[in-house]
């Protein structure tokens, strides 16, 4: 962590660039499944240092997370990258307006109603889709007012009400 906070841009660019094409590999086989979850560990160590996590959540990143939570037809890639989603959420020091947290909420939502009566799933779906609200409110806190780029669909109050009936 202490290396990737002291990397010049040129180099921090490099790295970034290196992290997504791995994570964005469409291979297939067992090889490239592994070293996606080997990569998706690697992130959730460095994730917890809010200056680096800072960092990744602003940076193309968060976008390609959010595209492999979508496209992973894998659950440990699917629920690693939702671990990756929910810390960057929770170490994260300031959320740029850029950042499409709307869409990780909107995906997270989606998932979890259609997986409703998978309760592993969920277990891993719902802190994510947790930390990133309280990201949100906690940003408007701060800046006193709710922005329109970080939309919450009512979809997803009705979601997670409804996990919080079932226990």
């Amino acid at each position: 962590a202490e290396k990737l906070s002291s990397m010049k841009d040129t180099d921090w660019n490099d790295f970034l660039q290196r992290m997504c094409s791995l994570l964005d590999s469409t291979e297939k086989n067992t090889g490239a499944a592994r070293s996606k979850l080997n990569l998706l560990h690697y992130l959730c160590t460095v994730t917890v240092h809010k200056e680096i996590a800072s960092r990744l959540i602003s940076s193309q990143l968060f976008s390609i997370l959010i595209q492999q939570l979508r496209a992973a037809t894998n659950w440990d890639i699917r629920a690693k990258v939702a671990r990756v989603i929910g810390l960057l959420a929770l170490h994260t020091s300031e959320l740029g307006e850029n950042v499409p947290v709307s869409e990780a909420i909107t995906l997270l939502t989606e998932i979890i109603r259609e997986n409703f009566r998978n309760s592993k799933l969920k277990q891993c779906l719902l802190p994510a889709l947790g930390e990133l609200l309280y990201l949100i409110a906690s940003e408007e806190e701060k800046r006193g007012h709710p922005r329109e780029c970080w939309v919450v669909p009512s979809a997803t109050y009705t979601v997670l009400m409804r996990c919080l009936r079932e226990g």
